[in-house]
């Protein structure tokens, strides 16, 4: 007998370390190899790094009550942007997951998955921008960054001698990825978390997305912001990917695991929120 009941899957967004540009406060976009993680970052991804191996050696509690004993789904397949930062950062998690040793001080598998590599995951592109100084840009191009601050989706850039929107190119990616990824893990129906290694602004595009908000929510809060590894999950059902079917859904709820955990917030509640300014989570 065929079990026709939609599956709840559990997705895991995660950002990149700090980088040198990150510390000195350069605009990175799609730069790739002068941008390495610092000593800081290092630390940061090794955080991050004991957090998943927990969760792959089934350590993590899942529930809000502690006094739930459920526990949290092991990640089973991975997605990696193609940018370093990103591939070293999921190569010293995997470190960390490698060697992982749990309370009981006992050595626990806890190898990670080799990620699936997929372009559409790279950063925001930024263009000229690029490699300057934030400062730099907010002086010498003043108009462009109040766009860029009040009303990102508008800011417009030269790419190849043509107006390009990096904000809408980056929101247009983060839709093709939810697609694939969703669909590869309705197709080979695994048990278990799918984690991505990604960026900040690819990131908050995917997770507005997740929560039904649209673009106009880009960059008007740090409630749906990504600091340096901070992880994000979110609850969503298989069935609602369907390659014959137009219309965009979204999850069932969501929450921050690291660097702080925090309680499920259902998709519903964070839709009537919007995208109200807040500097706060």
């Amino acid at each position: 007998m065929t079990n026709n009941q939609p599956k709840l899957r559990r997705y895991l967004i995660a950002r990149h370390g700090e980088t040198n540009y990150n510390k000195e406060r350069r605009v990175q976009g799609t730069v790739d190899e002068p941008c390495t993680l610092t000593q800081d970052g290092i630390s940061q991804v090794k955080s991050l790094g004991d957090y998943i191996a927990k969760r792959i050696s089934g350590d993590v509690l899942d529930g809000d009550d502690k006094a739930d004993n459920d526990i949290a789904p092991p990640i089973t397949q991975t997605w990696c942007s193609p940018l370093t930062r990103c591939k070293q950062t999921y190569a010293t998690i995997s470190e960390v997951c490698s060697t992982y040793t749990n309370e009981n001080e006992s050595s626990t598998r806890s190898t990670l998955p080799t990620p699936t590599i997929h372009n559409n995951l790279h950063e925001i592109e930024l263009c000229d921008w690029q490699q300057r100084l934030r400062l730099d840009i907010i002086k010498e191009e003043p108009n462009n960054w109040k766009v860029f601050k009040e009303s990102p989706k508008l800011l417009t850039l030269k790419k190849d001698g043509k107006e390009f929107r990096p904000v809408v190119d980056c929101w247009d990616r983060g839709l093709e990825c939810w697609h694939t990824i969703r669909s590869k893990a309705a197709r080979d129906d695994e048990d278990g978390a799918i984690f991505i290694m990604a960026h900040g602004a690819i990131g908050q595009c995917m997770l507005l997305q997740a929560l039904g908000l649209s673009i106009d929510s880009y960059g008007k809060s740090r409630r749906y912001s990504f600091d340096n590894c901070e992880c994000i999950e979110v609850e969503w059902l298989d069935d609602e990917c369907n390659d014959n079917e137009e219309k965009y859904s979204f999850s069932i709820r969501w929450r921050r695991v690291h660097p702080v955990p925090d309680e499920w917030k259902s998709t519903l509640s964070s839709q009537k929120m919007g995208c109200r300014l807040s500097s706060s989570r």
